[in-house]
């Protein structure tokens, strides 16, 4: 065979080579990005179901120390922690059924205040810390603004307050501090829905107002 015709061959094999090599190289990189944009759709599509077949309940505190002349002392905000008697007495006022706990739920429409000195809040809390004066629970008062929002896409929410009958402090020693406040569904003992620590110091003439602000979404 002639020489040239030899190498033309070769060189055409060569080609032929490089041109399947690179047909297969496409093709698994193909595979990976379909794989890829399947995994995404997925995560996407799972991520939507788990968002609305799951309820959440977020809680959140306000307080609002006022001095003898009418003058904001204080303002503290945080996050409350919902507890476990709190979502069982929920469930159970909703929709019936049975829970030992909680065998005549009621209106979780009562606010405490105290100066327990115990650990922090977990979910199992029913009381407020029993360390300090009056077992760590202070005062108790049914909360005279309990309103609704309906839903407007970001949630229900429901706003409990002590707005316009605050909290005083006239019969206790100077300088006590308020240490937790809960919301309860009964005028003493009872279940608690949601609990706080905080650390808001109060005179004898001070005044305190307690908001809770629940919101309920999808």
């Amino acid at each position: 065979m002639h020489k040239s015709k030899a190498r033309h061959i070769q060189l055409m094999k060569k080609y032929t080579t490089l041109a399947l090599i690179g047909a297969i190289v496409a093709g698994v990189a193909g595979l990976i990005s379909i794989d890829a944009i399947s995994a995404t759709s997925l995560v996407t599509i799972q991520g939507a179901s788990d968002f609305h077949e799951s309820g959440l309940m977020i809680g959140h505190v306000t307080y609002e120390v006022r001095g003898a002349d009418g003058q904001i002392k204080q303002y503290l905000q945080s996050d409350n922690l919902i507890t476990n008697r709190g979502t069982d007495c929920s469930a159970t006022a909703l929709f019936g059924g049975t829970v030992l706990t909680c065998p005549t739920p009621g209106n979780f429409a009562f606010i405490a205040i105290g100066n327990g000195t115990l650990p922090a809040p977990s979910p199992t809390n029913t009381i407020l810390n029993n360390t300090g004066v009056n077992n760590g629970e202070i005062a108790r008062m049914l909360a005279p603004n309990i309103a609704i929002t309906p839903n407007n896409g970001a949630g229900t929410l429901v706003t409990i307050s002590n707005t316009g009958t605050p909290f005083t402090f006239n019969g206790l020693p100077s300088g006590t501090t308020v240490t937790q406040s809960g919301l309860f569904d009964a005028a003493s003992a009872g279940n608690m829905f949601a609990i706080r620590d905080v650390n808001v110091p109060v005179g004898n003439a001070d005044t305190l107002t307690v908001t809770w602000t629940i919101t309920l979404k999808q």
